[in-house]
């Protein structure tokens, strides 16, 4: 065997045990993922006040929520580490990206939120809201 033979064997032989290596801690993280924690839903009607959170605390909307038109959700009574967010969605439509983080508002937190129309006329939103490692799920209908 000549000495670029030997090259190539060493070489083909480094790159089957990369390969193994790395299909092996492939599995591993995938057999050793977190799995995340399926939203709690909530249920309450959004115009009549608060929803109390089942950790504590509660979330409200300052004003019936619109297309196109902003408005304020807070959050009284929860203690969070890191700012909490919202996720607003529509069931089977992609609607983009719309996240919004909340700020500290004296003792609460508060989010300015301005959801975008919908061409199909649809008016049932969900929201899921993350306090931390807990999420709560919320389906709410805009206003005409």
């Amino acid at each position: 065997m000549t000495a670029k033979q030997r090259k190539l064997l060493f070489l083909g032989v480094a790159l089957i045990v990369f390969g193994a290596i790395k299909a092996g801690l492939i599995v591993w993280y995938l057999s050793h993922k977190p799995v995340a924690q399926p939203a709690h839903k909530l249920v309450c009607d959004i115009a009549r006040g608060s929803c109390a959170l089942p950790g504590g605390g509660g979330l409200s909307f300052d004003s019936l929520p619109e297309h196109g038109k902003p408005f304020v959700i807070r959050l009284a009574g929860v203690a969070a580490d890191e700012a909490p967010t919202a996720d607003f969605t529509m069931a089977d439509m992609d609607m983009g990206f719309n996240r919004y983080t909340f700020v500290r508002d004296g003792a609460g937190w508060q989010a300015r939120v301005t959801l975008p129309m919908c061409v199909s006329g649809s008016r049932a939103w969900l929201v899921e809201l993350k306090l931390g490692k807990a999420a709560y799920a919320l389906p709410f209908s805009v206003a005409r």
